[in-house]
């Protein structure tokens, strides 16, 4: 694991005994609030030694007991930026220091710089919060479903619009009455993207460029790839600090595509504190909760309605410490926080470049704000010091058998809860080690064997690991355990064919005939690499896809290695990925 002791330029290190070094390090932090020296001094905000000193003492002893290789983060006090700093590298194979401006996946942070977008729109008359967005624009993924026309703005900020997150594998579909009550959408971000887009005539990164970015003063800040990220961006890694390939997003999301830096961040925040860009009453509509009065109830469960909520855009917290917005982001390799207090004037955000970023949010804010933290209730990520976290960081090491001894219970089970071990799994399958993945699921199969996700996670790792018969069993079993899991049988059943089944595409693979799996990820499943397979007959590998007319992008995945069809000449290149295009006409 990379140590993290070592730390970038820019430091902010004071001596309470050296006065000449204080102010010599004020003139430093004044590069980032654009403050003259007596301004601050006239208002008392000299940065505060014990604080910084602390950070830079206790951060790179987080990130190295919580395996991250980076993070980058920014205090404001008073309405300004107190300090800004980086930790850390941005790749762990390659060593290269963070920076100041080094860019992070914001992943959901992009939400309330969007939802900010639109609320200036709503002080302009172009977007009324509770209008039916179908009025502006009507949406073809989900006509089916007459309710939609009932989902308005408000609805979507703050997530009672009924959509799920995502869509996944199936249609975009109203899991209850709009308005209802709270479910986290990001869905939802998508159809009020189109329609901001549509009434203003502009895409979306030009949009919030225009009304935010430079506004802000936000450089570094895009909601698509720029040229010069290339130097900048800091590289996503697993939870086991191995780097993963980066996004590179050629088309906009507002749900999750900005891209930005610790500094760009905080300026958002400080214009939120500062109510810069909006109408007074439309500030407090953004922090008022939204969600209707008795199912807020469920927004985090063991927290009271009172003190976890939702606004528009932003989470809110009320605590004996006063109100508050947060939010987190996760787009799974990128991980990040930020939490602000309007009447203090005060807040902090960080980002970091590893799947165990948000494992050490407790710590950071305890450190930060000193304040309660009921929200973390509601995200609910495991912290760096569990049970969980400790097995499975200790696992490459000391392999499965050695690092689950501690956590053992006297019957000889995991003493550690059944979706915590199955994340551990899950997370050892996807960065490569299938063995030790398929060790941890079989101690939670033993421990849980009534469970039916524990079946059908321990067949999805015998599948991986070649065992095509014991996939099968393990599906079956997950499946009669819970008949509403369908696609445990539609995995147990392609497995078991002898034919490819009928349809109205065709791909063949010629060769590989070591490879134990073989399947197909595309546009046309959502790139779920587990719904359709290929049948070996003779030499060949062949699998049919039904499909209605149109063009999709995939890629073949053989034993678990994405590639490219050698068979197809045609591809396609979109946010840094090359994948194989199919037409079917």
């Amino acid at each position: 694991m990379h140590s993290c002791a070592s730390q970038a330029k820019g430091i902010f290190m004071l001596s309470a005994t050296q006065k000449l070094k204080k102010w010599l390090v004020l003139g430093l932090s004044l590069a980032f609030t654009g403050q003259s020296v007596s301004s601050l001094a006239q208002q008392n905000i000299l940065p505060e030694a014990p604080l910084i000193t602390k950070l830079n003492q206790t951060i790179p002893q987080l990130l190295d007991s919580a395996g991250i290789p980076g993070l980058a983060i920014a205090v404001i006090k008073d309405g300004r930026m107190h300090y800004t700093q980086v930790y850390g590298v941005k790749n762990a194979e390659t060593s290269k220091k963070m920076a100041i401006n080094t860019v992070f996946e914001a992943a959901s942070l992009s939400k309330p710089v969007f939802a900010y977008t639109c609320l200036q729109l709503v002080d302009e008359g172009l977007l009324n919060l509770d209008k039916p967005l179908y009025t502006y624009l009507p949406y073809p993924d989900i006509a089916h479903d007459e309710r939609y026309k009932k989902i308005t703005a408000r609805m979507v900020l703050s997530h009672t619009s009924g959509f799920p997150n995502w869509r996944n594998n199936d249609s975009l579909r109203i899991n209850f009455e709009p308005g209802q009550k709270f479910s986290y959408s990001g869905e939802g971000y998508v159809y009020l993207q189109k329609v901001v887009e549509k009434i203003t005539g502009k895409p979306l990164n030009d949009l919030v460029t225009e009304k935010v970015f430079k506004p802000l003063g936000m450089p570094n800040s895009s909601y698509i790839w720029r040229p010069d990220f290339d130097a900048k961006t800091a590289t996503p890694h697993d939870a086991f600090s191995n780097p993963l390939p980066k996004n590179k997003p050629n088309s906009a999301n507002a749900a999750a595509s900005l891209h930005t830096t610790a500094p760009d961040y905080a300026a958002f925040i400080t214009a939120l504190l500062k109510g810069t860009g909006l109408k007074k009453q439309t500030l407090l509509a953004m922090f008022t909760p939204q969600v209707p009065e008795p199912t807020d109830k469920a927004v985090a469960a063991g927290t009271s309605s009172k003190s976890v909520s939702w606004g528009l855009g932003v989470g809110l917290q009320l605590t004996p410490d006063g109100k508050s917005f947060w939010h987190w982001g996760d787009n799974d390799s990128f991980r990040c926080y930020m939490v602000a207090y309007p009447k203090e004037k005060m807040g902090v955000v960080y980002f970091t470049n590893s799947n165990n970023g948000l494992s050490i949010t407790r710590k950071l804010l305890q450190l930060t704000t000193g304040k309660e933290q009921p929200a973390l209730a509601l995200i609910n990520y495991e912290q760096y010091t569990s049970p969980g976290f400790l097995f499975r960081q200790h696992i490459p090491k000391q392999g499965v058998t050695a690092a689950i001894q501690p956590f053992l219970k006297p019957d000889h089970t995991p003493a550690i809860a059944e979706k915590e071990m199955n994340n551990i799994g899950y997370q050892l399958l996807r960065s490569g080690k299938v063995a030790e993945g398929k060790e941890v699921l079989q101690l939670n199969l033993e421990a849980y064997p009534q469970s039916a996700n524990v079946y059908d996670s321990y067949a999805y790792a015998c599948l991986l690991n070649g065992e095509k018969e014991a996939a099968i069993t393990n599906y079956l079993k997950a499946y009669a355990l819970d008949p509403e899991n369908k696609e445990a049988k539609h995995i147990a059943d392609q497995l078991a064919a002898t034919k490819p089944p009928k349809g109205n595409a065709e791909l063949k693979l010629k060769g590989y005939n070591n490879a134990k799996l073989i399947t197909v990820a595309g546009s046309f499943n959502n790139w779920n690499a587990y719904h359709h397979f290929f049948v070996k007959q003779g030499d060949t590998w062949i699998c049919r896809l039904d499909l209605a007319p149109g063009k999709y992008q995939y890629k073949i995945v053989v034993d678990n290695n994405w590639i490219l069809d050698p068979g197809n000449t045609a591809n396609i290149e979109e946010n840094g990925n090359k994948n194989s295009l199919l037409v079917v006409k």
